[in-house]
């Protein structure tokens, strides 16, 4: 008997470069059919089969390109690009799983400083069920030991001798192996639950006494095959089936409900809003119960002009415009067309980035969104609005090449779609594209969001001693240091950013990843080895061909030096009512003819003072000060929940996180719904700080 599955070795190696064809054929289309070998340095491949079929594969792509290439050529190729990734293969032979990861480790480990910048690209193969291609780019050293320090220190040294009893591995072996007369009772043991089992993975039923294995789709949570399956020789060699392990798992039966009611329910859950509800009543007063003299009764009356609270789901009947707001035209709205069937469309021109996003508007009323129920969401998806909120979630018509991207929807630059909304019983918004229909696009602009500017954005020009797609500016270096990203078109959504290493860092190198365009990025590059007064040449590219953010480039080069001219002080106030800078900043106003003294309003709102006790609200604000908005430049109490009448001292650092002042919880600020207090920071002579509050149009409180 043997335990061991049968292959064929000719047809697992004709799946493999099967699977090669198809994988480097897509990855051609995505890069506008570049050719992959003039943009990659190195070749990575899965290797299940040992170096041969790995050889196998390298010269099948090989040929894909370079037909003509033979004898000493070839082998020349293949020594530069494929034998980096093959140098623990050939020590240890194939494995399987991690072989694409571990032969990429080889390649860093072999090149290690000289593969800075290069790029590998990876094939990886899951048995003939899954396969897939892409690059990789080597934007810091690994930490690994070099290739021939790693083999001695480590696979040499635990590879001389390990006995079987010394791995928890073996015994778990030991005890599976040979198995007969065998049905799994490890559930059961430890109480698992039969609905956690996955409904779309085998489980193991019974190893007979044959020592035949039988599975069945998802396991005990599942029912029997359907009679159609049935095969005549279950019932002949009597195999166990699912009926012989055990009784059915019932659940309770749960009644599906419509398309309708589902996006009825979504739409009400978003939108209703609790608060205006309770306004629409008016309390009458408080009684005594007349069977229950303990208890209270509060008596509420509805108002006779009573507020929207919740979805608009059905139409009015009354006539209205709708706008659309996209990506591409900067975000201004654009009347749609109404159409005769009483539905309203819009036709777009796909930009460089192969995407779009956008919502919509009714009337002209930015406070009346129509958005999807999810950021990002695809179309034919449930519809929101009209409605003050969604401000983040908007349609995303995403023509770039990818997995997810019905294959009617990829398209190029130029090429057009149409986008239409109608509002029946449901709110539909769906798009197609326009066949064999192209139009001019609006060309793309580039912004650097900078410490010296404040972080507001500055236009980046094209760089007519370069090539096209490079931008350029130039930029001193003063005590603020130069730390920067870069953005599409003034849109957050568009932000271009670095992708450091630890995901943790706030800040990168020009050798970094480049991230984007999305509004994913919180790092910021940063120039780390200049002096005051050194002018550097920021440079950006982006392949005009290529949309993906492996064609994008930053770098700095030192090009003069001249007095440091800084730049003249400025404040920032940030807080929950902007998300702590999130959505904006409160820039403070200079009084006066000095720097000394800056002052800014802020809101205060109903807020919970203590998460113990959320009944207990108070209208406050808290608040802290950034200078020139960075967070290194930070200034705050050195107390937790701070009064200007506490106290403490004023600090600036990059440390203010957990401290903050909090006007309205001390009760001599008599803060109250609709209040707003005027901030005044006070810069001694000496460079000491003082931060004081007052209601608008009052008198500055003694702190």
């Amino acid at each position: 008997h043997d335990m061991a599955p049968v292959t064929d070795g000719k047809y697992s190696v004709e799946c493999y470069l099967e699977a090669l064809d198809t994988c480097y054929g897509t990855l051609r289309k995505k890069l506008n059919d570049r050719e992959i070998f003039k943009i990659t340095d190195y070749n990575v491949f899965h290797t299940g089969g040992g170096y041969h079929i790995v050889r196998k594969a390298f010269e099948r792509l090989l040929r894909c390109e370079r037909p003509d290439v033979k004898g000493s050529e070839k082998d020349g190729i293949a020594e530069q690009r494929l034998h980096p990734s093959c140098s623990i293969l050939k020590r240890i032979g194939p494995c399987h799983t991690v072989s694409s990861f571990l032969n990429t480790a080889s390649v860093a480990m072999n090149k290690m400083e000289a593969g800075l910048g290069k790029v590998i690209l990876v094939f990886t193969y899951g048995s003939g069920c899954a396969a897939s291609m892409y690059q990789l780019r080597m934007d810091d050293i690994a930490y690994f030991d070099p290739i021939e320090i790693w083999f001695l220190k480590h696979l040499y040294r635990n590879a001389i001798k390990v006995n079987p009893w010394e791995t928890g591995h073996h015994q778990v072996y030991i005890e599976t192996w040979m198995k007969f007369d065998y049905r799994p009772f490890g559930r059961k043991m430890f109480g698992w639950d039969v609905s956690l089992l996955e409904d779309d993975a085998y489980y193991l039923g019974e190893i007979d006494k044959f020592g035949r294995r039988f599975y069945h789709r998802g396991g005990m949570k599942a029912p029997p095959l359907a009679k159609k399956y049935n095969l005549m020789v279950d019932t002949a060699e009597g195999r166990p089936t699912r009926k012989h392990w055990g009784p059915m798992h019932e659940e309770e039966a749960v009644q599906d409900k419509s398309q309708e009611e589902q996006w009825r329910e979504i739409e009400y859950n978003m939108t209703y809003d609790a608060e205006a509800d309770a306004s629409n009543y008016v309390e009458v007063g408080e009684f005594t119960d007349t069977y229950m003299k303990s208890q209270k009764v509060k008596i509420v009356k509805p108002l006779l002009d009573k507020k929207a609270s919740g979805p608009q789901l059905e139409p009015d009947g009354l006539d209205h415009s709708y706008q659309i707001v996209g990506t591409w035209n900067r975000r201004k709205p654009q009347e749609m067309v109404k159409n005769a069937d009483g539905s309203y469309s819009f036709e777009i021109t796909l930009g460089e980035n192969r995407f779009e996003s956008f919502h919509m508007m009714q009337d002209g009323d930015t406070t009346k969104r129509i958005y999807p129920y999810l950021q990002d969401s695809f179309k034919d998806s449930p519809t929101i609005g009209p409605h003050d909120g969604g401000y983040t979630s908007q349609w995303l018509l995403d023509c770039r090449d990818r997995v997810s991207v019905p294959d009617d929807q990829v398209g190029m630059p130029g090429d057009m779609y149409l986008i239409t909304f109608r509002w029946t019983k449901l709110k539909e918004l769906t798009w197609t594209r326009l066949e064999g229909q192209t139009g001019r696009f609006v060309p793309s602009q580039y912004f650097v969001l900078g410490s010296w500017a404040d972080f507001e954005p500055r236009e980046l020009q094209p760089d007519s001693s370069s090539r096209k797609g490079w931008y350029s500016m130039e930029v001193q270096m003063t005590s603020l240091g130069i730390e920067f990203s870069v953005m599409m078109n003034e849109d957050e959504s568009l932000g271009i950013y670095p992708v450091p290493v630890d995901r943790a860092d706030k800040t990168a190198s020009s050798v970094a990843a480049v991230g984007g365009p999305d509004g994913e990025g919180r790092a910021h590059w940063k120039v780390e080895d200049g002096s005051p007064g050194d002018v550097y040449k920021i440079s950006f590219f982006r392949d005009p061909d290529d949309c993906e953010p492996t064609s994008m480039r930053m770098d700095w080069t030192k090009v003069s030096n001249r007095p440091v001219q800084e730049p003249e002080p400025a404040y920032y106030i940030i807080g929950p009512y902007n998300k702590w800078g999130a959505k904006g900043f409160t820039k403070m106003r200079r009084l006066g003819g000095n720097f000394k003294t800056f002052v800014g309003d802020v809101p205060v709102e109903e807020m919970v003072l203590d998460a113990n006790s959320p009944e207990k609200n108070k209208f406050m604000m808290p608040f802290r000060i950034l200078m020139h908005k960075m967070p290194s430049r930070c200034i705050h109490p050195n107390q937790e929940k701070c009064t200007q009448l506490m106290e403490h001292t004023v600090l600036m650092d990059d440390m203010g996180e957990e401290q903050a002042w909090h006007i309205g919880i001390h009760p001599a600020d008599k803060a109250k719904r609709g209040d707003v207090f005027t901030v005044q920071l006070d810069i001694a002579g000496d460079g000491g700080l003082a931060v004081s509050w007052k209601k608008k149009d009052g008198a500055i409180m003694a702190g």
